[in-house]
């Protein structure tokens, strides 16, 4: 059985330039026929986060990157919007000569799947929109702790603190099993304040609702019941605004993409591969 911490078979990273800043993309099985997949990845989360949840789709081309001013993505010179960074992932997919995707957008990048499939009808044939919302004033916040760590992420200054923590602020299973989350957690790289800062401001100034509804893309929800850090409350508006949506709701908390790797796979792959009526 594959190290479902390494990264999966085939895949190789490669710099990427848009709006004049260097992006590190991930991209796996390019040859392989069918839609590929791209993954946004949440907040201050570089690639390597993502390989065990990658290790779920076999059979799927995928895409993923470091936002920039994350992971080994260049910082830029001033604040990046939402939008701005939406269009610096459409320059990437240019560039991959990709004409046609699905897009799961996990947490913070879940605005980023939003704001992509809105601004590119054309390019997104299908949206998963995991532990997410609608950001800025669209949206219900975590508990006070979650919150304060969101906004001085001394997590990332200190590893054995990021561990102790991090469980709190993701709620469910992480409390109950710390030890999970520090396997999780493990293969982070700790991103710069400049480029960690600059997401959450785009967040707090961004929102979809007022142009939700007008997505047509079919869309898969997922909420965490026990979810600390972006309620399950946020999954739900997000379903009941968009017009193409269904929702699938576990008893875990913000690790599920982690914690239920093999439901949450499976469910995804059925998503995708259904016809689109």
């Amino acid at each position: 059985m594959p190290d479902s911490h390494a990264a999966p078979d085939g895949g190789a990273f490669r710099t990427i330039r848009a709006n004049g800043v260097n992006l590190r993309v991930f991209c796996a099985r390019e040859g392989r026929s069918g839609t590929p997949m791209v993954i946004c990845n949440g907040l201050g989360q570089s690639v390597e986060i993502l390989y065990p949840l990658m290790h779920e789709f076999p059979d799927r081309p995928l895409i993923a990157f470091d936002a920039a001013g994350v992971g080994r993505s260049d910082v830029p010179g001033t604040d990046t919007t939402i939008p701005q960074h939406a269009a610096m992932l459409r320059q990437v997919l240019d560039e991959l000569a990709i004409g046609e995707c699905d897009v799961m957008g996990i947490s913070w990048g879940g605005a980023l799947a939003q704001q992509l499939a809105h601004d590119h009808p054309q390019l997104v044939r299908k949206l998963v929109l995991a532990i997410t919302s609608a950001g800025g004033i669209g949206s219900w916040w975590g508990t006070p702790l979650a919150l304060a760590e969101i906004m001085f992420p001394m997590r990332y200054v200190n590893k054995a603190y990021g561990d102790f923590i991090g469980p709190f602020m993701y709620g469910g299973e992480a409390m109950l099993q710390p030890a999970l989350f520090r396997q999780y957690a493990k293969h982070a790289i700790r991103p710069s304040y400049e480029g960690y800062s600059a997401q959450v401001r785009a967040l707090c100034s961004w929102t979809s609702v007022p142009w939700l509804a007008r997505l047509q893309q079919p869309t898969q929800v997922i909420g965490g019941a026990l979810d600390t850090l972006i309620p399950v409350a946020n999954q739900i508006a997000l379903a009941a605004l968009l017009p193409k949506s269904r929702i699938k709701i576990y008893q875990a908390g913000h690790l599920l993409m982690y914690s239920r790797r093999a439901e949450v796979g499976a469910l995804i792959n059925g998503f995708l591969d259904a016809p689109s009526a």
